[in-house]
């Protein structure tokens, strides 16, 4: 499976490991796109999601090294799951998550992730609830028994000509709550004065457990 849906730096931290008799635990996997990547070099992938109708996508695809589970990466008991060399994240991030991840993994276990960065789609006047500046990152993977090993911030700026394209960018299913939140108006703010691009900010990291 192509790896162009997946952060490609992501892609390369994880199998900068010795992953071949791994068993991974990919929090968030949505339909599998990292899953079944992940699956081609090692022996197992397990994935969660808290979506029933992402699961069953995914489910549809297994192969015989992949399963899919529903269950709230927040909440969940990783454990119960099995026992896991890695556990990778994409795009699914809270300091639940790498509690979790930290209960979870053996010593010198791997957990691999990109997140969204405080400074993604900042345009639309304040930080996703779900972002983390580097030092924030650094603070709870330390908290939870992680030596941070890789942790970079990939940006980009995307122009837009108008209020559509933008929301072409953002993500038609993201708009509703844009709206609701206020972010909507607050970009509509923006482009007023002038602006015309969108910033993608994703933090890549790999980090070991002590």
């Amino acid at each position: 499976m192509s790896s162009g849906q997946v952060n490609k730096t992501l892609v390369k931290l994880i199998f900068q490991e010795s992953v071949a008799n791994y068993t991974v635990l990919d929090v968030g996997c949505g339909t599998g796109a990292l899953s079944f990547i992940v699956a081609e070099k090692v022996q197992e992938v397990i994935g969660i999601d808290i979506s029933k109708e992402a699961i069953a996508e995914a489910g549809k695809r297994s192969t015989g090294n992949t399963s899919f589970f529903v269950a709230d990466a927040d909440t969940a008991d990783y454990t119960v799951l099995g026992e896991f060399d890695m556990i990778v994240s994409h795009l699914c991030m809270s300091d639940r998550i790498i509690e979790n991840s930290g209960r979870a993994l053996p010593k010198d276990g791997v957990f691999a992730f990109a997140c969204f960065h405080a400074k993604h789609l900042i345009e639309g006047g304040r930080r996703s609830r779900f972002s983390y500046t580097e030092a924030e990152m650094r603070q709870v993977l330390g908290e939870n028994g992680f030596t941070v090993e890789y942790l970079e911030v990939e940006s980009k700026e995307f122009p837009f000509k108008d209020l559509a394209e933008a929301v072409e960018i953002i993500g038609g299913k993201n708009i509703r709550r844009w709206q609701n939140d206020g972010r909507l108006q607050s970009l509509e703010n923006n482009i007023s004065r002038g602006g015309r691009s969108l910033t993608k900010s994703i933090l890549v990291g790999k980090a070991r457990k002590k």
